[in-house]
């Protein structure tokens, strides 16, 4: 969780590495990919992306952008995030943009986050406007003035009808040689996260040895399965600490992390603060 309930990086640029790990967050992201070439991992699904890419991730999605950067090629992204609770308030006012901000979902749910976007386009314009003019904001104007500026931001998406203009499915997947294996991986992963993780049940259910399995998914992803298991659970954790009243014990044994010191240690390393902290933020940052 961010310090404040929304942000934006306008050309954030890497020169010489970008490392990402997988990752879910309780912010909706937008970023749009200005330059660089690689891949992005969603919620079991692989897709190229590059200049002109504008990638949509909802709360709680698990993904990973791969960018290959060298002194030559810079990874330069903006970067949006936001609770997307703030945009509540104005959906009555809105129809059309609520109807809109709900087709997003929808294709989050789908598993369709990349879109494709020209940097002449009217959205680009309006963030780039946005970044020139948000020095002058005064701290009483802050607030308003976001809301402003996502509201037209939706505004500018919707009559680009992006929609229509995604890539299609067939397009080349992050690894040429295994790529539907690893979204098998990542898909089983996400059926049995639950359970305790067993690689030789894994790979005797998708018909492959357990050295070959786990070689072709660090050469797909580049990261182990272990880490991406890891990964499921903590995402799985943060929903539930998010959105029930469940103990902190019960959600680590739902995610599939039934030892409630070792549940508090993983989560902490990963999310940086404790899940009992961690709950008590979101609430207070909602209150």
């Amino acid at each position: 969780m961010t310090a404040e309930p929304f942000s934006f990086d306008y050309k954030r640029t890497s020169e010489s590495a970008f490392k990402e790990v997988f990752h879910a967050h309780l912010e909706m992201e937008f970023t749009y990919i200005h330059e660089g070439v690689g891949n992005l991992i969603v919620e079991g699904r692989t897709y190229p992306i590059g200049p002109g890419t504008l990638m949509v991730f909802h709360p709680f999605q698990l993904h990973r952008v791969q960018i290959h950067v060298t002194a030559e090629r810079p990874f330069i992204r903006s970067v949006i995030m936001f609770d997307p609770a703030l945009l509540t308030p104005y959906w009555e006012t809105f129809p059309l943009l609520k109807s809109f901000f709900a087709s997003l979902k929808q294709h989050a749910k789908a598993a369709r986050p990349i879109r494709m976007l020209d940097e002449a386009d009217p959205a680009l314009l309006w963030m780039k406007s946005f970044h020139e003019a948000r020095r002058t904001i005064l701290p009483a104007e802050k607030q308003e003035e976001w809301m402003f500026f996502l509201l037209g931001l939706m505004r500018q998406l919707r009559r680009a009808e992006l929609a229509k203009r995604e890539e299609p499915d067939e397009q080349t997947t992050l690894s040429a040689r295994h790529p539907h294996r690893a979204e098998q991986i990542m898909q089983w992963i996400e059926r049995h996260y639950a359970e305790p993780f067993r690689l030789e049940q894994m790979a005797k259910e998708l018909h492959l040895s357990r050295y070959h399995i786990a070689h072709l998914f660090k050469e797909a992803t580049g990261t182990t399965i272990l880490a991406y298991v890891t990964a499921t659970r903590i995402r799985h954790a943060c929903l539930l600490l998010t959105t029930t009243s469940l103990t902190v014990p019960e959600i680590g044994l739902r995610a599939g992390l039934p030892n409630p010191s070792y549940f508090c240690r993983v989560f902490k390393e990963t999310m940086g603060t404790t899940p009992h902290q961690y709950r008590l933020n979101i609430q207070k940052s909602r209150a």
